[in-house]
């Protein structure tokens, strides 16, 4: 398949939180965690009687109690690497981003500075790389079952002659739009994957408000990087708050039990 498109060097990546907020859900529950585990192996250490037999160290139990999430995040991050490996979207140099599964559609990809339509060689390459996207996703059951929303979202950069970030919050909703009408349009996908983009699909347009990383100076030569649309996969919120809710439980209980233990020996 020919390459089209050359890569534009330090290609914007989105952080995990900025999609999902896994990173610092992650972090989150590691600093509960910790926590937990210092607070019960403090008390423990206080307890009087050097010869009486040490309680039961909880700080495995508690420990244990993350590995649920912990295994859930490993399975997504498996997943997102071997989906930037991918050889079709490789060779499209379209490829996800490795951490966040989020596909980048630069400047290039559009038939103007300011215009909405992807240029008509573009439009095969994106539809090929969304047909094969979407086919690796439905086989990767720890994302394809959390799978909330594949968000499309457009990006300006902060050029207006009035009004900079409603003109451009327009602007970059409109380009994400007009992606998203192509891959449902009559010359998009097929009809498996124009009915789940047509059930996942969200549109939204950030403006100028979160330039890429790679270039995030207001100077001209980056301003082509900022120009760009987003297609990224966005994990259930209500699962995340589901596990995040189980496991600060299982840590609270594990700790008040390990301190009502050590109440009870310092009593003896």
């Amino acid at each position: 398949m020919p390459i089209r498109f050359r890569r534009e060097p330090g290609r914007g990546r989105t952080s995990p939180a900025e999609v999902d907020g896994l990173g610092e859900w992650w972090a989150a529950l590691a600093v509960v965690a910790l926590a937990a585990v210092a607070v019960v192996l403090l008390a423990g250490g206080a307890r009087p009687g050097a010869g009486r037999e040490a309680a039961a160290d909880p700080s495995e139990e508690i420990l244990a109690s993350l590995q649920t999430a912990e295994r859930a995040l490993e399975a997504i991050d498996e997943s997102f690497a071997s989906l930037c490996r991918e050889p079709v979207l490789v060779a499209l140099e379209l490829e996800p981003d490795c951490e966040t599964g989020a596909i980048t559609l630069g400047d290039s990809l559009f038939e103007g500075a300011g215009s909405a339509r992807l240029t008509e060689a573009a439009r095969e390459d994106v539809g090929a790389a969304l047909t094969t996207y979407l086919a690796r996703l439905r086989r990767m059951p720890a994302i394809w079952e959390s799978l909330e929303a594949i968000e499309i979202r457009g990006h300006s950069d902060p050029r207006a002659f009035r009004d900079a970030y409603t003109t451009n919050l327009v602007g970059s909703q409109q380009r994400a739009l007009g992606v998203l009408l192509f891959l449902v349009g009559s010359d998009g996908l097929s009809d498996t994957d124009r009915g789940d983009l047509e059930r996942l699909a969200t549109v939204s347009g950030a403006s100028f408000s979160r330039p890429p990383e790679s270039c995030p100076d207001r100077v001209r030569a980056c301003y082509p990087e900022w120009r760009r649309v987003e297609i990224l996969p966005v994990l259930s919120e209500p699962l995340r708050r589901g596990d995040w809710s189980r496991t600060v439980e299982t840590v609270r209980v594990v700790t008040r039990r390990a301190q009502e233990r050590v109440e009870a020996e310092t009593r003896e």
